[in-house]
């Protein structure tokens, strides 16, 4: 075996986690080239029990209450006198406000209804309104509200992919006409103090009517609330399901790849919405540890998405929200940080925490090696990923990653070079669990690996002969002595912060896979009001330190991103790391 191509870089925690922390289904494998992008790499589903948990934000979109500017007018009489003729008024205090009893989001076939009753108010009892009046040189004045009266807004909601001017793709929403309905008349007017029928006649001799006046306050008010209700309903859907449109640059530790999720199709029918997602994740050059192994392409298995709004078998049925991740879009993803050069790199003493020497062979096969090294004399150990890792749903974890062929080399210097010692090819299947914490947001990633979970296969072992099968016996001590303190800091590590919006949030998830051939991972999410508080990347809520791969070029709206499901966490992971 030829000492492993350079360039060499140091095992970082960083690159353990990019490396750990990537998952999803495979089955029977297929190709995808490398670079290609997937059609339907992903989907996010809201199901009608998700449109009733985030229903709560439609009052947030309407004006609870509005202060209406004094209005009065008058007129001077005959003579410019009060008499003859002559009247003023002036309307002072009034306010309109407006409360949400029920709101809806119903999924229909292509299109979504959106259904509010609401219930409005003019003043009240013991907060009226004034009326100043004056007719033929009398003045009064009276107080009043209006009995509060039911309001129905119903409305259309479209959505489409458009293309923006710069060729991006997003989500457009259309609103459709409002249709209002209520019932408001005079008699619904409570005055109280005032001669109002005197008040009442005179000025309909000109045209005039209290009643009119404060009718069309009120009325002005709705229409008013509707016409803000609008664009802020389109927001609101276009920022959320936006906000899973990422295109930008992420650089792991020194792989530099290009990361891409933008909206393919929407699809809404009574059993819920579906946005599929387009997706690559890639990178420009392939690494020279590795090209010599690279096919060029990333495994898959082709098979159809879930049906919308199922979850898969471990999960509970009927979720609020689900995220459908295909084994194409998360083995890409794996594959391209692979050739890039993630897996190459350099096991030194600032990871283990002491030096490295050849008395670590002793660990591995006794003292076979010590006629060799009579001497104790530096070790080196460097990676030879021969095969990108692929994601599969095997074992008692969420989600795992199968890493195969992942060489282990180990060089001294022999008769003045630096010579090929022993070579030790790794398999295993790393797990992966998530873990939310309801009441506090926090996401935490548990990793599990340790040597007994390590299959190793001695591939080169010119110098000791006969002592295979005790190097690939001890090996799991030696792994620990390696690497376990690197889990430990590594574990610590992960924990992410989700964001709420409006006081709603993710109060739960769930892991599982889903689809005919299990090729799909799902994560499903439970919606609604949370105790945790908006975050943002970084401790400051910007995207100084701790974002990772930042907070996006796009401008990621995370807050109503997170009330439409969490991201696949591999991705999560990557933009949102602290």
């Amino acid at each position: 075996m030829s000492p492993a191509c350079t360039p060499r870089r140091s095992f970082t925690l960083r690159r353990a986690a990019s490396l750990l922390l990537l998952a999803a289904p495979s089955v029977a494998l297929a190709d995808v080239p490398a670079g290609a992008e997937i059609a339907g790499a992903a989907a996010v589903d809201v199901t009608p029990a998700g449109f009733e948990a985030i229903t709560g934000l439609l009052p947030g979109l309407l004006p609870a209450s509005i202060d209406v500017p004094a209005l009065g007018d008058g007129y001077a009489g005959a003579l410019g006198q009060c008499w003859l003729g002559g009247y003023e008024y002036g309307l002072n205090d009034m306010w309109v406000g407006l409360t949400v009893t029920d709101a809806q989001i119903i999924p229909q076939n292509g299109y979504l209804d959106i259904v509010i009753d609401a219930r409005v108010q003019v003043n009240e009892p013991a907060d009226r309104f004034s009326l100043y009046t004056e007719l033929e040189c009398i003045s009064d004045t009276c107080y009043g509200h209006v009995a509060p009266f039911d309001v129905s807004l119903v409305t259309r909601v479209d959505l489409s992919i458009g293309t923006n001017p710069d060729g991006t793709r997003s989500l457009d929403a259309n609103v459709g006409d409002i249709a209002v309905d209520y019932t408001l008349t005079g008699s619904m007017i409570q005055l109280d103090d005032c001669a109002i029928g005197t008040v009442e006649d005179v000025l309909n001799f000109f045209g005039l009517s209290i009643f009119d006046l404060v009718l069309s306050l009120a009325g002005g008010f709705i229409d008013d609330a509707v016409g803000g209700f609008v664009p802020e309903i389109e927001a609101l859907l276009e920022d959320s399901f936006g906000a899973a449109n990422i295109e930008q640059e992420v650089d792991l530790n020194g792989v530099v790849a290009q990361l891409k999720l933008v909206p393919g199709d929407v699809e809404i029918k009574p059993e819920g919405l579906r946005l599929r997602m387009d997706g690559a994740f890639t990178v420009a050059d392939v690494s020279e540890c590795v090209a010599e192994f690279d096919s060029g392409s990333s495994a898959s298995v082709d098979s159809e998405l879930p049906d919308i709004g199922s979850a898969g078998p471990l999960a509970s049925p009927n979720p609020q929200v689900g995220v459908h991740l295909s084994d194409e879009f998360g083995n890409q993803a794996l594959y391209s940080l692979w050739r890039g050069g993630l897996l190459c790199y350099e096991v030194d003493e600032e990871l283990v925490g002491f030096a490295l020497d050849t008395n670590i062979l002793g660990l591995l096969a006794g003292d076979s090696f010590d006629p060799l090294f009579p001497t104790s004399v530096p070790l080196f150990i460097e990676t030879a990923p021969r095969a990108a890792p692929t994601l599969v749903y095997s074992g008692d974890h969420d989600v795992g990653v199968d890493v195969r062929d992942l060489g282990l080399d180990f060089y001294a210097e022999l008769d003045h070079r630096k010579a090929l010692i022993v070579a030790v090819d790794l398999n295993t299947e790393v797990g992966v669990d998530l873990a939310l914490d309801g009441g506090t947001g926090a996401l935490g990633i548990e990793v599990a690996l340790a040597g007994e979970d390590i299959i190793p296969v001695t591939t080169y072992n010119e110098f000791a002969p006969g002592t295979d099968a005790d190097i690939e016996t001890n090996f799991s001590g030696l792994f620990d002595t390696l690497v376990t303190p690197l889990l430990g800091s590594l574990l610590g590590d992960l924990a992410f912060n989700l964001p709420a919006f409006s006081g709603f949030g993710l109060s739960s998830l769930e892991v599982s896979p889903n689809g005919e051939q299990e090729d799909w991972l799902g994560v499903y999410a439970a919606l609604g009001p949370v105790s945790y508080e908006s975050a943002g990347c970084g401790e400051d809520g910007g995207c100084g330190g701790g974002c990772g791969g930042g907070c996006g070029s796009t401008g990621i709206a995370a807050g109503r991103a997170a009330l439409l499901g969490a991201l696949p966490f591999g991705l999560l992971l990557m933009r949102r790391r602290r």
